[in-house]
């Protein structure tokens, strides 16, 4: 799992956050651990607050533009998030409504 980001969107949000599991609301796999800042609803996913898997990780590392990505899909077919650019210019996965569910993470002991 990647470190948690401290940056100036992070501060913009009030310096608040929680760690995201998102999974299928089809089979329940885990589709990502994420950094969610600031208060609420969870609509977009940006790169560079995914903290795992990896292959999704480190997208922040590789992707220039939105063209580059492709739709989260999980393995038994559910479509969950398509790519987008965000109005400040910050690419993310748009989470569509009703094909994922969301707890806090809770890392094991």
């Amino acid at each position: 799992m990647r470190a948690i980001k401290k940056d100036k969107y992070f501060r913009d949000k009030g310096g608040v956050f929680k760690i995201l599991q998102i999974s299928c609301a089809k089979c329940g796999k885990e589709v990502m651990l994420y950094q969610k800042d600031g208060r609420g609803a969870l609509h977009r996913s940006y790169l560079n607050r995914i903290l795992a898997p990896e292959h999704l990780a480190s997208l922040q590392d590789k992707i220039k533009s939105q063209d580059q990505l492709e739709a989260i899909i999980c393995e038994c077919g559910n479509v969950i998030a398509k790519p987008m650019k965000h109005r400040e210019g910050r690419i993310a996965f748009w989470l569509i409504l009703g094909t994922y569910r969301k707890q806090l993470y809770k890392k094991d002991k």
